[in-house]
């Protein structure tokens, strides 16, 4: 299985993190994780990095958190000047089935959405994906 440098997942919720971050960590497929607790955080992430190459390969993010949620997330993500160099895909993981959630984050370019919390097979299958 191909092998990643660093995913960051965006989610508020410490347990779905604690549990999240085991199931990639049991895989052995990526080499970093690093976790931000609301989008805010993500962004603040991001916004430190001096190259489009030390981005995350994959962002996992949740669409409801306080402070900054996952949609809000995205339209700022996309104005931030190395994102449009860096090869990182963006997969939601919600709870959410809600249609006009699904339609917006396909307004956005996400394409990818997974049931929280994250299951090895699916991390798998977007992995190879990537």
């Amino acid at each position: 299985m191909k092998k990643i440098k660093s995913i960051l997942l965006i989610e508020d919720d410490e347990i779905t993190n604690f549990l999240n971050q085991t199931v990639i960590e049991e895989t052995g497929i990526a080499e970093h994780i690093s976790v931000a607790l609301n989008g805010l955080e993500g962004l603040a992430y991001l916004q430190k990095l001096t190259s489009a190459e030390d981005y995350p390969e994959l962002i996992l993010l949740d669409i409801n958190m306080p402070v900054l949620d996952g949609f809000s997330f995205l339209e700022e993500y996309k104005k931030l000047p190395l994102s449009k160099e860096a090869s990182t895909k963006i997969v939601v993981l919600s709870t959410s089935s809600n249609s006009s959630d699904m339609n917006q984050m396909r307004s956005l370019g996400i394409t990818t959405s997974l049931i929280k919390p994250l299951n090895e097979f699916d991390f798998k299958k977007v992995v190879a994906e990537l």
